[in-house]
């Protein structure tokens, strides 16, 4: 069922260094999971969840808290949040408090910078394996991998003449 691994444990590698470099790897992705998601208190970033909820510990600079008193004292943008999402929302006040808008969305979308650079690099990944791996323009393939746009099979293969006349 795992041949590679099967193929790297017949290797002279032994077992313990094995167990090592496997819980050394677990431990950093464990670290790297903590990163993302917080597990000490999240009180500080309640203003993000409850804008119109007055929070004492906010940690937020003066301006984006003048910014956040005025935001709360508005019934109408009260009204438009009880019917959006959280990230709706803070993206529809980005014109009146672009600034507060900012800090929410980073907050809320820890992962934005992220995220293409892992799928690219998990696509590369899986094209150039060892049975692949002589391939040399990566560029293309990582960009139909990566691209969201779904391929048009049927149209490319109806531009195609299947047998070409001689």
């Amino acid at each position: 069922m795992f041949s590679e691994l099967h193929d790297f444990l017949e290797s002279d590698m032994n077992a313990n260094s094995l167990k090592e470099s496997i819980t050394c790897h677990l431990r950093s992705l464990l670290d790297k999971f903590n990163q993302y998601f917080l597990t000490e208190n999240v009180e500080p970033f309640d203003w993000v969840r409850q804008p119109f909820t007055n929070c004492s510990s906010n940690n937020l600079p003066s301006e984006l808290e003048d910014a956040l008193i005025e935001l709360s004292s508005d019934r109408t943008l009260q009204a438009s949040f009880a019917s959006k999402t959280l990230d709706e929302f803070w993206l529809s006040v980005v014109q009146e408090y672009p600034g507060l808008s900012k800090a929410a969305m980073d907050i809320l979308t820890p992962f934005g910078s992220t995220y293409l650079c892992e799928k690219t690099f998990s696509s590369l990944a899986y094209i150039k394996n060892k049975y692949r791996c002589c391939l040399n323009s990566m560029e293309e393939n990582l960009r139909v991998a990566v691209s969201s746009i779904d391929p048009r099979i049927d149209l490319l293969c109806s531009r195609k003449q299947a047998h070409p006349s001689h």
